[in-house]
């Protein structure tokens, strides 16, 4: 960790002594003393008896600027471009700044976690401080091998948790699935799951209707080691709106639309839609997802319609006589 970024995680979660800050940082001991004097010497924080004074960082460059101007002994050239970063430097600064100062006045509601399963953990614990079942969640999965390796109890509580939604939608990479994936995808499946595939999803993050948003403390990670989750109808409608536009470019899961011939098959020879759910050992609500997948494949807005153009198209997905 560079002494910049540890000047930003002081500014983010406001840490106000060493030793919360050598336990957030997962750094030695001496390697942050010695970034934290670095960073006195620069004029970004004071430290007295352990505790971190930090300066804001309009005022921090105040400090830099006049001590820059006050060494007679820099060349000009020199004098422009540690100005120039002095500057680039503030505008990154602030914005970490802006948002501890959030944090630090409750205009944030944060929950975080870290460590190879800190994406699920987040999720248990925003789902241990919901009020009640309902609503629904967009998701970005990208890190699949870590869903791969994962325990099937820990797979069992996660598809639990997700089917306290009304409706989930999860975007995943574009990839051949093994049997253990197509297994976790149609489980899923039938907690609510609707999957979708995208070449290079852009990052995980996920959001719900209660505009709370999960997001990696670096944007771009695909398996975050340190994830947080912000309640913010600012930021969840800009997670909202970025999650659609991913979604209208992504392509259905190839297990999603397998899973509706079977049941035309069964609807055709008399069968409800419920009843044909039950019968293939689903819910009547996963069959429901699965037929309403079937009409947007085909285009049609009814169930006859949808038997028709199933029909025309083979019957694809039905038992073979």
């Amino acid at each position: 960790m560079s002494d910049d970024e540890l000047l930003d995680l002081l500014h983010r979660e406001r840490l106000l002594d060493v030793d919360a800050l050598i336990a957030r940082s997962g750094l030695a001991a001496e390697a942050v003393r010695a970034g934290l004097e670095r960073l006195s010497n620069a004029g970004n924080l004071a430290i007295q008896d352990d505790v971190i004074l930090l300066n804001a960082p309009v005022h921090a460059a105040a400090i830099a600027i006049e001590r820059l101007l006050q060494t007679e002994r820099a060349q000009a050239e020199d004098r422009s471009a540690r100005l120039g970063a002095i500057v680039d430097g503030l505008a990154r600064r602030t914005s970490s700044w802006n948002f501890g100062e959030a944090i630090a006045q409750d205009r944030l509601v944060l929950q975080t976690a870290h460590g190879p399963h800190a994406a699920e953990d987040l999720w248990f614990a925003v789902q241990a401080s919901r009020v009640g079942a309902g609503g629904r969640v967009h998701a970005v999965l990208t890190d699949l091998d870590r869903y791969r390796a994962s325990s099937p109890e820990r797979s069992t509580a996660f598809a639990r948790a997700m089917s306290t939604y009304s409706s989930v939608q999860a975007i995943i990479p574009a990839m051949a699935l093994d049997e253990r994936l197509r297994g976790m995808v149609e489980a899923f499946h039938d907690s609510g799951v609707e999957f979708r595939m995208l070449p290079d999803p852009p990052s995980w993050f996920w959001v719900d209707d209660e505009d709370v948003a999960g997001v990696p403390l670096e944007w771009g990670e695909t398996a975050p080691q340190s994830v947080l989750a912000v309640s913010s109808p600012v930021i969840a409608g800009l997670a909202k709106a970025y999650f659609a536009e991913l979604w209208r470019q992504a392509m259905p899961v190839d297990a999603e639309s397998a899973g509706y011939g079977v049941l035309l098959h069964r609807m055709r020879r008399g069968m409800t839609l419920d009843a044909a759910s039950r019968s293939l050992g689903i819910t009547p609500r996963t069959g429901r997802r699965r037929i309403a997948a079937a009409m947007e494949r085909y285009g049609v807005a009814t169930l006859f319609a949808l038997g028709a153009a199933w029909a025309q198209d083979g019957s694809p997905g039905a038992p073979i006589p």
